[in-house]
């Protein structure tokens, strides 16, 4: 006869692994959009500087942008309709 006993530490979240997927999306909206090339290599190469991932990077420079612009007022471009 096997004895099974239950793993130390806490117990588990989520009832399964479809669950967790479930909760996380929740939580985090996923956003997904194309550019040129070369920006995409630029945050690649970003991303390797500082040992982060892609997407770390560009949570980063999405938090900047939206902390540091004031978008109604400027506008997407600003006034000098850079692009």
């Amino acid at each position: 006869m096997t004895i099974v006993r239950a793993a130390a530490g806490r117990p588990p979240v989520h009832t399964d692994d479809a669950a967790r997927v479930r909760a996380h999306r929740a939580k985090r909206a996923r956003i997904d959009y194309s550019d040129k090339p070369e920006i995409a290599q630029t945050i690649a190469e970003i991303a390797e500087q500082l040992g982060v991932s892609r997407n770390e990077v560009m949570q980063s420079l999405t938090r900047f942008a939206l902390t540091n612009r004031n978008w109604k007022q400027v506008g997407l471009y600003g006034s000098k309709g850079l692009q």
